[in-house]
């Protein structure tokens, strides 16, 4: 079958979890003998706007759009009639039988409803609650608070401090390195090429003007209208990766028929590609954190209850931060916990690779998932459970599902320094006492490889398709 993935972001460049959901189940379909070509965006300031380009990965086609957040109005951050043209363009030349769609953020809505028109079948998965949620799909307010539903309201409030498009000046920059770069043949645009404007700064959050606010309810309104719409209409099936999400999109409005959870898979194979490093007895407890490192994913948290930790105690175990930080070394929120973590003998580092993250993994006794959001599944709790790692995570969303499914730990409350330091004393004190000789996990039925993981989309694929759209029962509801 040939089956076009359309989503945000691909590797190598970006590795987040919908990156690697899409990108291992690709390569994994194409091997079960599906033709699978990727149409994803990147950001490139020494190439044009709304242009497309060819590369290859991991053996598959892949067609990217250069989107350089030139839009002029809000509405195009989810409906870009430019991007819907060059779609059509996709589809002539590509002929899909069957398209799936992982993300929709730098793309338009506008590609499910050429699809329904085309007689295509969508296969739609929602890896975070953008479909409701234009920060970013992340349900957190621009003050820091988290939303449980999608209030146009509250988002009127938030929208306005989104940074959403490139300003004036930041286009026409763009615009001349990229006619120099036509010109000259140079690598003009340097390290600032694959720059995205940040999800929110660090200076705090203001309350913005009632016309702002008024403007953005009524544009959160129609936009929640437009993709629920588009959801409903256009997608023969919806796969949710946690069973958290399908009330909450229920509520949102999409039709509860088409919902289905497929959970993620786990890397069992990546995750024992380096031995496990067992801890000699008397050894320090390795206790590590990995994730973007901004305040989202609450390592400051950490912090706070790795001060807490009676002294001791702090002395039989060894804490370490690794993650991207957006704005790099300059933030000042990394600079603080560099700070705050130098004199109670913690490190901060930098991005790892897929195996640097192999490797921590094999030598980690503890990974702690201090996310302040609804966290959906997240890839690295379940790659250190089968590293063999036992995990402590913010009793929330899809962390506190996976917890409850059976992966081994601890949970704690949103934001609770105080629980966390007694859930990590309890830990450092249960290794100490149990030693580290657990046998390592195995695959089951909650935590999949990713080859039970392509199997299941082969099904879902073969099924919509043979249903076809016009005898398809869920669309006659």
């Amino acid at each position: 079958m040939r089956v076009l993935y359309v989503t945000h972001l691909y590797p190598p460049v970006h590795s987040a979890g919908v990156e690697v959901f899409a990108s291992t189940t690709a390569r994994l379909l194409a091997d079960r003998g599906h033709d699978v070509t990727v149409l994803t965006t990147e950001k490139d300031i020494a190439r044009a706007d709304l242009s497309l380009h060819r590369r290859r990965h991991d053996g598959l086609q892949v067609v990217e759009l250069v989107n350089n957040l030139f839009a002029r109005r809000f509405e195009e951050t989810w409906q870009r009639p430019e991007i819907d043209r060059i779609f059509e363009d996709v589809l002539d030349e590509l002929q899909p039988e069957l398209v799936h769609v992982h993300h929709l953020l730098y793309l338009s809505s506008g590609i499910l409803g050429i699809c329904r028109r085309r007689g295509l079948p969508v296969v739609l998965t929602l890896h975070d609650f953008w479909l409701g949620c234009a920060r970013f799909g992340q349900l957190l307010h621009a003050d820091g608070s988290r939303c449980e539903s999608v209030d146009p309201a509250r988002c009127g409030s938030c929208l306005p401090s989104l940074d959403w498009r490139q300003s004036d000046t930041a286009r026409r920059v763009a615009r001349g390195v990229a006619a120099l770069a036509r010109t000259t043949g140079l690598d003009v645009a340097g390290p600032l090429r694959r720059l995205r404007k940040p999800s929110g700064g660090e200076g705090g959050f203001e309350e913005p003007a009632l016309a702002d606010v008024e403007a953005f309810t009524a544009l959160a309104g129609a936009r929640r209208e437009d993709l629920v719409d588009a959801g409903n209409e256009s997608a023969s099936r919806v796969l949710l990766p946690a069973a958290l999400m399908r009330p909450w999109f229920e509520a949102l409005g999409l039709r509860p028929e088409l919902l289905h959870v497929e959970t993620t898979g786990v890397d069992w194979e990546g995750a024992r590609r380096f031995e496990r490093e067992r801890r000699p007895s008397g050894a320090p407890v390795r206790v590590l954190f990995l994730g973007t490192l901004a305040p989202h994913k609450g390592a400051h948290v950490l912090v706070d209850a790795w001060e807490r930790l009676p002294a001791d105690v702090r002395s039989r175990a060894r804490l370490r931060l690794h993650g991207p930080a957006p704005g790099g070394t300059s933030s000042a929120y990394v600079r603080e916990l560099e700070e705050r973590g130098a004199p109670l003998g913690l490190t901060v580092g930098g991005r790892l690779s897929r195996d640097g993250v192999r490797r921590e993994m094999a030598r980690t006794d503890v990974l702690v998932t201090p996310s302040l959001w609804l966290e959906i599944r997240p890839l690295v709790m379940l790659e250190a459970y089968a590293a063999g790692a036992r995990v402590i995570a913010t009793d929330l969303g899809g962390m506190a599902e996976a917890v409850h499914d059976g992966l081994p730990g601890r949970l704690f409350p949103e934001g609770d320094a105080a629980a966390l330091s007694d859930a990590l004393a309890a830990e450092i004190e249960r290794a100490e006492r149990e030693g580290d000789v657990a046998p390592l996990p195995s695959p089951s039925a909650l935590f999949r490889a990713w080859n039970d993981v392509s199997a299941a989309l082969d099904g879902h694929y073969a099924d919509v398709v043979d249903r076809g759209r016009g005898s398809d029962p869920l669309r006659s509801r």
